[in-house]
C-alpha cells in the first residue's frame, strides 16, 4: 500500500504537542514568555489551517465529485453517498468531530470520526451530474459496492496530486482543470 499523503488531519492539530508548538512560536514572535493560547484562539488557528487547504483545493474538475462512504453508525455499518460538486474543496463539505483527508497513491479518501463511529469515504469524479445521479441510485439501491463505484468513476487523485506536487505513478498525465 502506498504511503498516506495527508491533505489535512485534525489529529495533528488537536493534540497538546501542536498547541505547544504554536504557543512557543507565538512567544518568540510576541517576545512574551508567558503567552498561553486560549481554547477559542486555538480553535480559530486550527480553522485557519483548514481554510488554507480549502483555498489550495479551490480548483474545478472536469466532471462532478461524488463521495462513496462506508458509514459507521450507531446501528452498524451502512453504505452511503453524497454528490458534492465540481470543485476539489467540496470534499470538505462533509465533516465530523475528527477528520482526515488524504491521498493513498491512487485515490482521495477521508476518515471522518464521530461519537458513534467512523466513516470511510472515497471521493471520485463522475462524468456529469446526470451520471452522478445514476451512480448514486445504484449505491442507494445496493446495486454496487466500492469496486463498482470505482469502475463507474475516475480518480480525483491526479487533480490533487498536481496541486501538491505528489508523484502520480498510476496516471500518465495530469488532468486538465475545468474552465
Amino acid at each position: 500500500m502506498a504511503k498516506k499523503q495527508i491533505i489535512w488531519s485534525s489529529d495533528y492539530y488537536m493534540n497538546d504537542e501542536a498547541r505547544e508548538e504554536y504557543e512557543n512560536s507565538q512567544r518568540e514572535l510576541l517576545d512574551d514568555d508567558g503567552y498561553s493560547v486560549s481554547d477559542r484562539i486555538w480553535t480559530e488557528v486550527v480553522d485557519g489551517y483548514l481554510s488554507d487547504e480549502r483555498m489550495n483545493l479551490d480548483q474545478k474538475v472536469d466532471g462532478v465529485i461524488i463521495a462513496f462512504a462506508d458509514l459507521g453508525l450507531w446501528r452498524g455499518r451502512r453504505q452511503g453517498y453524497r454528490i458534492l460538486g465540481s470543485t476539489i474543496n467540496d470534499i470538505f463539505r462533509v465533516s465530523e468531530d475528527d477528520n482526515e483527508w488524504y491521498g493513498d497513491g491512487f485515490n482521495i479518501r477521508g476518515r471522518l470520526t464521530h461519537h458513534d463511529g467512523t466513516h470511510h469515504v472515497l471521493y471520485r469524479v463522475a462524468k456529469d451530474h446526470d451520471d452522478a445521479e445514476r451512480i448514486a441510485d445504484k449505491i442507494y439501491n445496493l446495486e454496487i459496492d466500492e469496486a463498482g463505484f470505482r469502475k463507474r468513476t475516475r480518480s480525483l487523485y491526479p487533480y490533487v496530486a498536481a496541486i501538491y506536487g505528489w508523484k502520480n505513478r498510476r496516471f500518465n498525465k495530469t488532468p486538465k482543470a475545468a474552465v
